[in-house]
């Protein structure tokens, strides 16, 4: 297996990225849960985009494994996310829709 790679990322609204997780882990094929939202959405205020260890890292462990990283951006109503791993191009196609779509929209 080869050597895990950044899929890029970027910021999207903060309110929209519980579903942007689960739409991540569907792709995937992981099921994302609640005691998943709650690891991730319980680390993010001790996140700091702006700090090199400012990031929080949480394995979605599917057909296609991803690790998916979020940091707050203080004083913001964004949250900056990228994933990394070793994506098929339709799953990779998938993740940088998902990426363009929730940094355009709220999503609930």
């Amino acid at each position: 297996m080869a050597d895990p790679v950044s899929l890029g990322g970027g910021w999207i609204f903060e309110e929209s990225l519980r579903p942007f997780c689960e739409s991540v882990a569907e792709f995937s094929g992981y099921e994302f849960d609640e005691s998943d939202w709650q690891a991730v959405g319980n680390a993010l205020p001790d996140t700091d985009a702006e700090k090199p260890d400012g990031w929080y890292d949480y394995p979605l462990s599917g057909r296609v494994p991803l690790t998916l990283l979020v940091a707050d951006d203080p004083g913001s109503s964004v949250v900056f996310v990228r994933l990394t791993g070793n994506p098929d191009d339709r799953t990779r196609a998938q993740i940088e829709a998902a990426l363009h779509i929730f940094s355009q929209y709220t999503v609930r």
